[in-house]
C-alpha cells in the first residue's frame, strides 16, 4: 500500500514538472507573439532573426517602369530612369512652407537619383508627429489624415498601413534615418519645388492642390 503511495506521488510530482514546463513554453511563445506585435505597431525593439528578413524587404528593379522619376514627386512606384537633380553634392539648404513662418536648414544628401532628408525634423516642420525608434531604426510619422513608416535599409512605405515602393532606399547617418524628400512631403499633403532665385539654397513647400 505504501508503495503505491510513494508511486502516486512520484507520478504527480512529475505530471507538475511537466506542466510547469508546458506553462513555461507557453509563456515564452506568448512572449515572442507580443513582440512581434509590437513590431506590427511600430515600436522599439531588436530581434536578431528577423533583422535579415525585414532589412532585405525592397522592390527590385525588375518591377521599375518605364516612367521618368521625379525628385519632387512621389509617383509610388520604382522608376528605371531619373531626371537630373538641381545639384548633386551635399547641401546645406532651407525649406520653407508657403504661407507659414516655418522653415528649417538642413543637409541635403543626393543619392541614387533622389534628394535624401531627415525624416524626423522635415516632418515635424510640416506638421506632423514622428517618432524614431533608434534600435530598429525606424521612423513613425502621423498627422490628422496621414501616417507614414519607414525603415533603414528598405526602400518601402508604409502609407497610411499600405506598403508602397519608395523611389529609393531610406538610411540612417548622424543619428538622423534619411528618406526620399518626394516620399515625406508628397505623403503628407505637400510638394517641395526648388527656389534658384532665392539667396539661400531653399525648397519651398506647398500644399497639394486636387
Amino acid at each position: 500500500m505504501k508503495v503505491k503511495k510513494i508511486s502516486l506521488v512520484l507520478v504527480l510530482i512529475l505530471a507538475s514538472f511537466i506542466t510547469n514546463d508546458v506553462v513555461v513554453h507557453a509563456d515564452d511563445h506568448e512572449h515572442e507573439d507580443k513582440k512581434h506585435e509590437k513590431y506590427k505597431e511600430y515600436k522599439d525593439y531588436k530581434d536578431d532573426d528577423d533583422d535579415d528578413e525585414e532589412e532585405g524587404e525592397t522592390y527590385y528593379f525588375q518591377d521599375a517602369v518605364s516612367e521618368k522619376g521625379t525628385w519632387n514627386i512621389w509617383t509610388r512606384t520604382v522608376a528605371a530612369d531619373k531626371e537630373v537633380l538641381p545639384f548633386t553634392s551635399s547641401q546645406k539648404v532651407t525649406l520653407k512652407v508657403e504661407g507659414t513662418k516655418k522653415e528649417l536648414s538642413f543637409f541635403v544628401i543626393p543619392k541614387d537619383g533622389e534628394f535624401f532628408v531627415p525624416g524626423k525634423a522635415v516632418a515635424q516642420v510640416l506638421g506632423a508627429k514622428a517618432t524614431f525608434y533608434k534600435e530598429s531604426k525606424i521612423l513613425a510619422i502621423q498627422d490628422q489624415t496621414n501616417e507614414l513608416i519607414y525603415r533603414a535599409g528598405t526602400n518601402v512605405v508604409y502609407d497610411n498601413n499600405v506598403k508602397i515602393p519608395s523611389p529609393a532606399q531610406a538610411f540612417y547617418v548622424n543619428e538622423e534615418l534619411y528618406v526620399p524628400i518626394s516620399t515625406i512631403t508628397n505623403g503628407l499633403g505637400y510638394i517641395a519645388e526648388w527656389k534658384e532665385n532665392y539667396q539661400t539654397l531653399t525648397f519651398v513647400c506647398q500644399p497639394i492642390t486636387n
